[in-house]
């Protein structure tokens, strides 16, 4: 329970993270703009959501709280408040530029403060484990983005359009968990373990696999996006619950 907690909080905070920054970029009221504002209000909201699972692993309050429970805490509450009122403030067209913008910039820092609190939760030790924890949760929260995207656009998109990010994310990611492991025991112990593999396969092998099929069948991608957005979830839960 504690992986698939801190798999869905770090999704999350990665679609939240995606969506503040596309708001804080795309700031205006033109046409194209007005129709990201149902995308945007459907990836917050589904963010904040899926976020609000970091609860359960700050709350109840410990016996003993280390300085990151506290400051997990309240870098969720801020993601949460932010995050909502960021959405509510997409829905008017004419709401000020500079208003959403600061919203946005808070919603941003808190996600990330968030994925890097519950990282150090345990042990309080920056290293590769919380570079694995931002990879992970930006990548988890990209694919979300994309799938709202070809499930939510309304208008043209190109179905293969999101795949050389979700390429780049996914690389990253695998060379970061390549490194954590090589810092953990070594990584020819690790790679001779199926589920180091099986990790590594659904973070970035199936991904990537199943978002090349789009250039073949583009019209299967309002299917195949949610199944990449899965299947990185799974291997996030894996992981996570390998590392505790």
């Amino acid at each position: 329970m504690h992986a698939l907690l801190l798999s869905l909080c770090g999704a999350g905070c990665g679609l939240v993270l995606w969506v503040a920054l596309s708001s804080a970029l795309l700031l205006g009221n033109s046409a194209t703009q007005r129709k990201l504002v149902d995308l945007q209000a459907w990836g917050l909201g589904l963010g904040v959501v899926l976020a609000a699972a970091g609860l359960g692993l700050l709350l109840p309050r410990p016996a003993v709280p280390g300085r990151w429970w506290l400051r997990g805490l309240v870098a969720l509450a801020l993601l949460l408040a932010s995050g909502a009122t960021l959405a509510l403030l997409q829905w008017r067209y004419g709401s000020e530029p500079g208003l959403l913008l600061a919203v946005a910039v808070v919603a941003c820092a808190s996600a990330l403060a968030t994925i890097a609190a519950l990282a150090l939760l345990d042990d309080g030790e920056a290293g590769p484990l919380l570079s694995v924890h931002l990879a992970l949760a930006l990548l988890g929260g990209a694919a979300l983005f994309f799938a709202l995207m070809v499930l939510r656009w309304q208008g043209p998109l190109p179905a293969a359009g999101p795949v050389p990010s979700l390429a780049l994310l996914a690389t990253v990611t695998a060379v970061l968990l390549l490194a954590l492991w090589q810092a953990r025991g070594g990584l020819g112990s690790r790679l001779r373990s199926p589920m180091h593999w099986l990790v590594l396969g659904l973070v970035a092998g199936l991904p990537l696999l199943l978002a090349g099929l789009l250039y073949v069948w583009p019209g299967s991608a309002g299917a195949i996006w949610p199944l990449v957005a899965l299947s990185i979830l799974a291997g996030s839960v894996l992981e996570y619950r390998q590392a505790h």
